[in-house]
Formats: C-alpha cells, sequence, structure tokens
C-alpha cells in the first residue's frame, strides 16, 4: 500500500461526499436504502466512515443519485478501493484506538491540551525524569526491601 493512502481518512472523504451527491439529488438516506435493498443504519455508516465500501456499491449508488461525470465516478471507486486496505498500523496487531492513528496519519497539524505538565513530546530527558520523581509513590527509607523471617 502506498504511504500517502490512509484508509481512515478516505473512507470519510468518501462517505462525505457520497452525502453530498445523496442530498444533491434529494434523497433520504431511507429512500436510498430501500432502492438498494440495504438497511438505512449501513447507509449511515457508510457516509460516516465507519464502513467500508465495495467499488460496486460506489457505482449503484452514483447511479441512483444520476452521476454521469465518469472522472467522479473513477474518483470514488478509487477512493472505495483505498479505503479497503488496511493502514500501515494493522501489521502491528490489534491496536486500540486505531482510528486515531488513521487521523493523526493524514492530519497537517495535532493540538493537545495539557493543563498539568509539558507535552511527551516536548520534554526534555531532565523534565520527565522530574515529573516521574514527583509522581511515582517511593518506598520509604527504613521500609525493608524483603520481608523479614
Amino acid at each position: 500500500m502506498p504511504a500517502n493512502i490512509n484508509p481512515t481518512v478516505r473512507r470519510r472523504r468518501l462517505g462525505a461526499e457520497l452525502r453530498r451527491l445523496r442530498k444533491a439529488s434529494d434523497l433520504t438516506s431511507a429512500q436510498v436504502a430501500e432502492r438498494l435493498l440495504v438497511s438505512q443504519p449501513k447507509i449511515s455508516l457508510l457516509e460516516n466512515g465507519h464502513r467500508a465500501i465495495s467499488p460496486r456499491d460506489v457505482r449503484d449508488l452514483c447511479e441512483l443519485y444520476g452521476v454521469t461525470d465518469r472522472q467522479v465516478i473513477d474518483s470514488l471507486m478509487r477512493m472505495a478501493r483505498e479505503s479497503g486496505q488496511q493502514g500501515w498500523w494493522n501489521t502491528y496487531g490489534n491496536i486500540p484506538n486505531s482510528v486515531y492513528i488513521g487521523l493523526e496519519t493524514d492530519a497537517s497539524s495535532i493540538h493537545t491540551y495539557e493543563p498539568m505538565v509539558i507535552p511527551d513530546l516536548l520534554q526534555t530527558p531532565a523534565y520527565a525524569h522530574a515529573v516521574i520523581e514527583t509522581t511515582v509513590p517511593r518506598s520509604p527509607p527504613n521500609r525493608p526491601t524483603r520481608a523479614s523471617r
């Protein structure tokens, strides 16, 4: 998979574009679901980027929405193929909150709010050690390190 393809972001962009096309055709998600013989929640999941979509489904949706521009259809179908691929992070197993990794991969900037400490990436080794020293409880000096018998 090329490094510049991010399936998480592709799915969201594709879903947003499909929603825009649906609204431009004056159809509700319930009407689309009924005509394609699928559930309305499936249409919602696709439009919100929570589910991958097949190029065939994209073609069917474009036909239903009256999209005739071949370049638009081809572009959407390419996005569908790319959104079905796995991201680079999937090689590391089941990662909690992997959707955030997908979004960070395509982000141009990331904002954090750290009211108590300097963000990790900006910490110097001395600062990090000082934070750990003051927050991690240590054993009292008179406490034996081994249990006495």
